[in-house]
């Protein structure tokens, strides 16, 4: 099966790159480089690791008319070090794909070296009208906060994986009817390989003053959801939130119901500085971690956005100049009084070539211990 996907997706590739000479409006080509090296400091301190992996991303768009949008995108990555040789399972980890059919490959597999391609967008879209259809892997977007959302029930992702920009895709069916210039009636269905990986649900999107509103409802693998989002702004300050129940239709009775909402207010000053602040609740019977810092490798769900009940998120942004800028940003949680602290700044050296680093810290205050520090250098050039 994933021989005969790789032929027709290598066999689009070359149509499309042949026929950039005579359709060069119709193509278009992009992607990035990165290399990335991670250190961190594990066994209570005492031992340094580090890993290095160089990303590539070829993102291909093909339009052959004015209502077809091809796209295949396709991201490749070599690591070695620590990981590869100490992570059981760190390949496993690397190539799992959940989608209907497995675009992932492991290329090259060793005790020292892991060379992993993916393909994690593959679609057609048509659109008609006020009608738009996408068929094929997609991410289907449908958070309105900044930090978690709980309305991202199609494509849940990390916080921590912050070097997964584009984020995870779906195998899906979408369609939009757009009802005027701010409201919309969205239908989409994902199925995974797994039994229970199955969703099937409805948005329905307005505006009402100064206000973007949208409630969803369907079904969610084995649950029962319904949820309702919001953004807009109070004054100066931006005013988002989520909530999303879920309700398991099996065995109703006896299970428990599941509620994950979030609300998050941000501000910009004069200056250039930027604020962000957001509050994470979820009734789910939540345990943190024996190590925090195993949220950076993390499937989460949207009943599962941290492994707390409560959580808090700030973030403090500054542009120091149009080619430097800093982040600082802190998660806590009453539970143990754990705290994760990201700080980061990126430089850009020329056009389209940027370099970044970031920090990972992981404590719990209750118990004195610092759980993990990890610290990512990267550098981009983007074509």
């Amino acid at each position: 099966m994933k021989a005969i996907c790789f032929t027709y997706l290598m066999v689009f590739i070359s149509y499309s790159l042949f026929a950039q000479e005579d359709k060069q409006q119709q193509l278009i080509v992009a992607g990035y480089v990165k290399n990335l090296h991670e250190f961190s400091l594990i066994d209570n301190l005492d031992t340094l690791q580090w890993t290095t992996f160089l990303h590539n991303r070829f993102n291909f768009k093909y339009i052959p008319s004015d209502k077809i949008t091809v796209r295949l995108e396709l991201r490749s990555r070599l690591f070695y070090g620590d990981n590869v040789k100490n992570f059981n399972g760190f390949s496993n980890f690397i190539s799992q794909d959940i989608g209907m059919v497995d675009l992932s490959w492991n290329v090259i597999d060793t005790k020292n070296i892991l060379f992993n391609s993916t393909i994690d967008r593959v679609l057609v879209n048509y659109t008609n009208g006020d009608w738009d259809f996408t068929l094929g892997r997609q991410r289907i977007n449908w958070g309105m906060n900044l930090a978690w959302n709980p309305n991202d029930i199609f494509n849940t992702y990390n916080l921590f994986d912050f070097d997964y920009e584009e984020r995870p895709g779906s195998d899906a069916i979408r369609v939009q009817y757009y009802l005027g210039d701010f409201s919309k009636v969205e239908i989409a269905t994902k199925k995974g390989r797994d039994k229970d990986d199955f969703i099937l649900a409805g948005m329905y999107k307005l505006n009402k003053g100064s206000y973007d509103i949208q409630f969803i409802s369907g079904i969610y693998q084995k649950d029962w959801v319904i949820g309702a989002g919001w953004a807009g702004n109070l004054k100066n300050t931006g005013f988002k939130g989520e909530l999303t129940y879920f309700v398991p239709y099996e065995s109703y009775f006896n299970s428990k119901n599941v509620l994950s909402t979030s609300v998050s207010v941000d501000y910009g000053f004069k200056k250039g500085l930027y604020i962000n602040g957001s509050v994470l609740y979820t009734s789910s019977n939540n345990k943190a971690t024996n190590n925090l810092g195993t949220l950076v490798y993390t499937n989460l769900s949207a009943k599962n956005l941290m492994p707390f009940e409560f959580s808090g998120f700030l973030q403090l942004a500054k542009e120091f100049t149009p080619i430097f800028k800093g982040t600082l940003s802190t998660i806590y949680s009453p539970n143990n009084h754990s705290v994760i602290v990201i700080p980061s700044i990126g430089y850009s050296i020329v056009t389209n070539l940027e370099v970044d680093v970031t920090g990972q810290s992981f404590f719990e205050f209750e118990n004195y211990k610092t759980l993990g520090n990890s610290m990512f250098v990267r550098l981009r050039w983007s074509f």
